[in-house]
């Protein structure tokens, strides 16, 4: 039986129209699904390469620290870097010296004021013993960052207490006047 151009057509329109329904229900079924898997796979693969970036980087900052001490034959030796055993005011000074000295500013004013020691709460730990240094710096502002880095990464603990910038004779020469608390262990 022949159909007519009429019914040639509407035939192919519902042949057109199921197809598209057909493909509707097939992205619906497995299509969207499976994207939506993909999309939290890769959401989850983002977070673990994150997580493993972050570990990695812990990793090397202890591999860095183990190498940096490396030279120090017991842990001991390290803390005594640290917390030495009495006030070594001169290394202090020292340090401090050669801090200003690589970044570029020079130090007109050094001060040193013991405070009182604290007690340590458990019998095995000694008292801690204060010193509050005060400096007065002389420099451009970047060398005083790096400075300020400098006293962060330093092997002896220091505190930085204040800081107070005033405008020296010149437009990029700035005093700094730094107030610092190291430590020591007090017998």
């Amino acid at each position: 039986m022949a159909l007519r151009p009429s019914g040639k057509r509407a035939f192919s329109l519902f042949v057109g129209a199921g197809l598209l329904v057909a493909s509707l229900v097939v992205y619906a079924t497995y299509l969207r699904p499976a994207y939506d898997e993909v999309s939290t796979l890769r959401g989850t693969l983002i977070a673990k390469q994150n997580l493993f970036e972050e570990k990695k980087q812990a990793v090397d900052k202890v591999e860095g620290l183990i190498k940096q001490y490396q030279g120090a034959e017991r842990l001991e030796d390290v803390i005594s870097m640290s917390l030495p055993v009495s006030e070594e005011v001169s290394s202090v000074f020292n340090q401090l010296q050669a801090i200003a000295g690589a970044n570029g500013l020079t130090v007109q004013v050094f001060n040193v004021q013991p405070l009182s020691t604290k007690p340590s709460e458990k019998s095995l730990v000694k008292p801690l013993g204060t010193l509050r240094l005060s400096l007065r710096l002389a420099g451009n502002y970047n060398a005083f960052k790096e400075f300020v880095k400098g006293l962060e990464t330093n092997i002896r603990a220091m505190d930085v207490v204040s800081i107070k910038v005033e405008s020296a004779a010149r437009g990029d020469f700035f005093a700094y006047t730094v107030v610092a608390d190291t430590y020591y262990q007090a017998e």
